[in-house]
């Protein structure tokens, strides 16, 4: 059913395959359909946008349109071949508190139309305090098991069938209500309630659910996200492990008179020019846009919101096969500074980064960004420093001198093979400590560019990571080439006296000639 690919992070290309033979690659972006008004065709999205998959609501189907979609089934009322999810009412049950249906008549109608993934009438808990968030686990739950005994008479499922997890921002009810979960008889599973934390910018505590019931269901199976919001967030819900999640702020953006961008929103009143190049932008101008009829402008907007959604996850994927999601990331959480605050507190949460260091590729066909200190937390470049430690500083060395060379420094082979002979060598001045001269070339290393503020920026802990390297490979006598450029003369300083302050023999030297023989 569930096929992973290509892992980076938390977040994966992976193939999900439905009963009824239809394939979707994920990550994928459902956009949300509105059975009755279809303001945006669901077959309009599959020509102009490759849309592999819609979501639409079952309850609504099941009060408007119910007769139509058992004899036409979902797809021919949708007018989509693709794989289409529905909802079951949870999100009218957010809205207004209670809906006219039950989990037995929900389960049965997104069967008999032909749903290729279905979800039960779950209790959205939304914003909701302790006592109510426990109420909402507890009924959901039980819903769940008046579903699949509904699903059991039945016999054979035709829908994949999605377990929506509740608790909301309590995350040890969202982790019971999983675990729960993982007993029953479920081919994926949801997370439910963001929307109140994205409309009030909570970031870090949605980020917080996703990782939270990611760990806890494993990996083996698709997690959805209902209500994602706006594409900037895109590609953290994607690198904390959701391989699914769905939208209508395409739709109610562009009702708000509001046009998305890759970092916000703009009113359509202030736009002097559309910084976009999609196919409704390239054929129009901000004056045109603003004199259309409301109707026809919101039907503009959507459009054009739809074609930033679906950019968003190109990049995404792309990222996630050159193993450079985490560097997205850093990019947009400079969107917004809320973002940038849930940003800064995964980097710090080191059961997440170590939990995404072992789904982190060794190896990548592009090389690593660095930015600032948050940059050297990242997993990758984690993981280049424990290998150092592990496999060549570890356990001592057998040469007892070491020389030191400016990170900068251009070493000829001849001189290198010469000098190898007496000496280990080493580069100082980069963001994973010294690098070995025989490893000064392969990934990541050579591949790693930052800029020269990052030394200063970062000092302490690339110190702290050189001193250490030094200290567990026993070196007797330290050689030091003095740096010609100011950021390694700098840096070069601080690491001599330290290792001095350690009781490490440090030379330092101006020329490699200082070190013939007599």
């Amino acid at each position: 059913m569930f096929e992973v690919l290509v892992e980076d992070l938390l977040g994966r290309i992976g193939r999900l395959r439905t009963r009824s033979g239809k394939v979707v690659e994920t990550p994928v972006f459902l956009p949300v359909i509105n059975p009755v008004t279809q303001d945006i065709p669901a077959n309009w999205m599959k020509e102009n946008l490759g849309a592999e998959a819609v979501i639409t609501n079952a309850y609504i189907i099941s009060k408007r349109l119910r007769e139509e979609a058992l004899s036409r089934g979902v797809h021919g009322l949708l007018n989509f071949d693709g794989a289409i999810m529905t909802d079951s009412g949870g999100y009218q049950i957010l809205e207004y508190g209670d809906v006219d249906t039950t989990p037995e008549d929900i389960a049965n109608l997104q069967e008999d139309m032909g749903s290729d993934i279905a979800v039960p009438l779950d209790i959205p808990t939304g914003m909701g305090d302790r006592t109510r968030a426990e109420e909402t686990v507890k009924k959901t739950l039980d819903n769940l098991r008046k579903t699949l005994e509904t699903l059991a008479k039945r016999g054979e499922r035709r829908a994949l069938w999605t377990a929506p997890v509740q608790g909301g921002i309590h995350i040890d009810l969202l982790r019971e209500c999983a675990r729960a979960e993982l007993e029953m008889e479920f081919d994926l599973f949801a997370l439910g309630s963001p929307t109140p934390l994205m409309e009030g910018y909570h970031f870090g505590k949605l980020f917080k659910m996703l990782y939270s019931v990611r760990l806890t269901i494993g990996f083996g199976k698709p997690l959805h996200l209902f209500g994602a919001g706006h594409p900037m967030i895109f590609p953290f819900i994607v690198a904390l492990g959701a391989d699914m999640f769905d939208s209508a702020s395409y739709y109610l953006y562009a009702k708000d008179e509001r046009y998305l961008t890759e970092t916000g929103t703009l009113r359509v009143d202030r736009l002097d020019y559309l910084p976009c190049c999609c196919p409704v932008c390239s054929k129009t101008d901000a004056r045109e846009l603003k004199e259309l009829e409301k109707r026809e402008r919101v039907q503009k907007l959507a459009m054009h919101n739809l074609y930033m959604c679906f950019q968003e996850l190109r990049r995404i994927r792309q990222a996630i096969k050159d193993g450079r999601l985490m560097e997205l990331l850093e990019i947009r959480a400079r969107s917004h500074p809320r973002l940038y605050q849930g940003f800064i507190e995964l980097m710090e949460n080191d059961e997440l980064l170590n939990e995404m260091k072992r789904h982190t590729p060794i190896s990548s066909r592009k090389g690593i960004n660095l930015y600032d200190e948050l940059s050297l937390k990242r997993p990758e470049v984690a993981a280049a420093k424990e290998k150092l430690i592990e496999n060549y500083f570890g356990g001592g060395r057998a040469l007892r001198d070491a020389l030191l060379l400016p990170s900068t420094f251009d070493l000829s082979i001849e001189k290198a093979v010469k000098l190898a002979e007496r000496l280990e060598i080493l580069f100082y001045g980069t963001p994973f400590g010294l690098i070995p001269y025989s490893l000064r070339y392969s990934y990541p290393f050579s591949q790693t560019n930052y800029p020269k503020y990052l030394l200063k920026e970062c000092l302490w802990n690339i110190l702290e990571t050189s001193i250490s390297q030094i200290s567990l490979a026993g070196y007797e006598n330290v050689y030091l080439l003095k740096a010609k450029s100011r950021h390694l003369e700098d840096f070069a300083k601080e690491l001599v006296g330290r290792l001095r302050g350690s009781g490490i023999i440090v030379k330092e030297i101006e020329d490699l000639r200082e070190l013939q023989e007599p």
